[in-house]
């Protein structure tokens, strides 16, 4: 199975994404970076749409938002929501963000929830978003720490049975490397905003977090392990997360990055 083909399965399998904290965590975007009326939007790996119908509201009728998005039946979601709050100023469309190619200086505001890890080549995405949007217009975007969801205790797991695991979360994962790579691609009045949303959890929940094999990146060599290595490195991940056991609990670190950039 190839990695496109693992995303889109793995969110298509989520038809119950939508709830309360995926939307707020969603939407928590707008309170730094907000588009007005008569905008232009682009929402890369809508989803179920949380973000283009907020930003649709926003734009008012006299504004248009574009949501773009690889797992169909999400897209599903995004477009019966649409329907039900009778927008008509919203588009979606099924496609990869990397194939995704429109007109230079096209947008006032580029918004991307939570899946911007998840793109290969991310300076490539950073390099696309600048050119297609306007002058003056903006990027807003979330990422997650480098030790978020227990990532750490994943990959030592791994690399104590003699496997190199990429963490996800490195590229994006510190401030220094979120400024360092906006940078790069030309991106000026760069904000950070960090939000702490993790929570203490049992040892048995924090254990069963992970099942030793799932990692969505595109170089992950767990797919081809035998049953048995699969395993031992789960037992591993068990016993790191032991050691980290305290009177309250395995601290669950969500912390996630609130970022805007613009195009000055």
């Amino acid at each position: 199975m190839t990695y496109k083909q693992e995303i889109i399965n793995f969110y298509n399998a989520r038809t119950n994404y939508d709830n309360e904290t995926t939307l707020n965590r969603a939407i928590a975007l707008f309170d730094y970076a907000t588009p007005c009326p008569g905008q232009s939007v682009l929402d890369v790996a809508t989803g179920t749409g949380n973000i283009a119908l907020k930003a649709a509201q926003k734009v008012d009728t006299s504004g248009s938002v574009i949501g773009i998005d690889i797992a169909t039946e999400l897209l599903k979601i995004a477009q019966q929501k649409i329907q039900a709050e009778n927008l008509s100023n919203v588009r979606l469309i099924e496609v990869e963000a990397e194939a995704y190619q429109p007109e230079p200086d096209k947008f006032d505001a580029i918004y991307c929830s939570y899946a911007i890890v998840l793109f290969p080549n991310i300076p490539k995405i950073l390099e696309n978003w600048y050119r297609c949007l306007k002058f003056g217009g903006f990027i807003a975007f979330t990422c997650s720490s480098e030790n978020s969801y227990l990532a750490f205790s994943i990959v030592e797991a791994c690399a104590k049975n003699g496997i190199t695991l990429p963490n996800l979360h490195e590229p994006l994962g510190t401030p220094e490397r979120i400024q360092h790579l906006l940078t790069q691609a030309k991106f000026d009045q760069i904000e950070i905003h960090p939000r702490q949303m993790g929570t203490y959890l049992s040892l048995e929940k924090a254990q069963s977090r992970w099942n030793g094999q799932f990692w969505l990146h595109i170089d992950n060599p767990l797919r081809e392990l035998t049953p048995q290595k699969i395993c031992q490195i789960k037992a591993s991940y068990d016993e790191e997360i032991a050691a980290l056991e305290t009177e309250q609990g395995v601290w669950h670190e969500e912390l996630i990055y609130y970022v805007v950039a613009r195009k000055a």
